[in-house]
């Protein structure tokens, strides 16, 4: 779990199209609305598999980042896949079924996708989606700094949540996902030799 959501996730972020608010929705998205549509699916449990991810990186430490983690976390995993379902799902069914719109419909159609993508609700939980992701991972680099973490891990745990915030898409969300996954790789190696310490005999 740990480590497989982040690089699935990761993988198939590398298939999804970068586009910015002044862009033709319409354009970039009904040529390929049956791959958007199965991505955005398929990224509803992988996000909240990627907050469980997180949720196991700090599981055992204590302290007030260790539970402001937690607590931020949980918002993320509500929040971000239903930001992510009404977005990417709902615009992928309805584009698939329109796809031969002409030049006048589609421009009619244009100012719904946006408001859709970049609308007050949509964008209203994409802020605080973003928001519980870069406070859940700053808080995590902080509570494995306090736990004697390499500075690697720590520093790869920010990076990660700011990348996210920033957004998903790529090049963010599969560098983010590959920084969380090295940092975790370095945190659970850390683990592991103490674990293996307190479990060594105590020579007399």
């Amino acid at each position: 779990m740990l480590f497989g959501a982040p690089l699935v996730l990761g993988l198939l972020e590398l298939g999804h199209p970068a586009f910015m608010p002044n862009d033709d929705i319409f354009a970039i998205v009904a040529p390929i609305a049956v791959w958007w549509t199965a991505l955005h699916v398929a990224q509803i449990p992988l996000f909240a598999l990627l907050g469980l991810a997180v949720f196991l990186l700090v599981r055992g430490l204590e302290g007030r980042a260790a539970h402001l983690s937690r607590a931020a976390i949980a918002v993320f995993v509500v929040v971000y896949p239903a930001f992510d379902a009404a977005v990417g799902v709902s615009s992928g069914v309805l584009l698939q079924n329109l796809s031969t719109l002409g030049a006048e419909q589609r421009a009619v159609l244009q100012p719904a996708l946006h408001a859709l993508f970049w609308g007050p609700i949509t964008g209203l939980l994409a802020i605080v989606g973003s928001a519980s992701w870069l406070v859940a991972l700053l808080a995590a680099a902080w509570a494995w700094r306090e736990a004697d973490a390499p500075r690697m891990a720590i520093a790869l745990l920010a990076v990660s949540g700011l990348l996210l915030a920033v957004s998903h898409i790529r090049p963010f969300g599969p560098l983010a996902c590959l920084c969380f996954l090295i940092a975790a790789g370095l945190v659970e190696r850390r683990s592991g030799k103490v674990r293996s310490r307190s479990a060594a005999p105590v020579s007399r």
